[in-house]
């Protein structure tokens, strides 16, 4: 192996290592706590936790109910539609 070869395969190992250990300190994360906000951006912080989720339980129940690819856009979009107008009826 020359030493031009090793020294980029070298290179490309230490990027993979850095990003393995700096890509999850990057990371969104649902379960991020609130409290860790000023609370000023409470309410919007929960409002914003639940748009996010919302998508998230859709998914995961389109993949227990086993639903088709081609079919999974429109199960999805219909399942928020459901989870936003129960949500608005819970307010009610």
């Amino acid at each position: 192996m020359s030493e031009e070869h090793r020294s980029d395969i070298l290179s490309r190992i230490c990027y993979l290592v850095l990003f393995t250990v700096f890509f999850p300190t990057f990371a969104f994360s649902i379960d991020k706590p609130i409290s860790s906000l000023a609370p000023d951006y409470h309410a919007a912080a929960q409002k914003r936790k639940a748009e996010i989720a919302r998508p998230v339980f859709c998914r995961n129940r389109a993949s227990q109910e086993k639903v088709m690819k081609r079919d999974l856009s429109s199960f999805v979009l219909g399942c928020m539609d459901e989870v936003e107008k129960a949500d608005q009826a819970g307010k009610k």
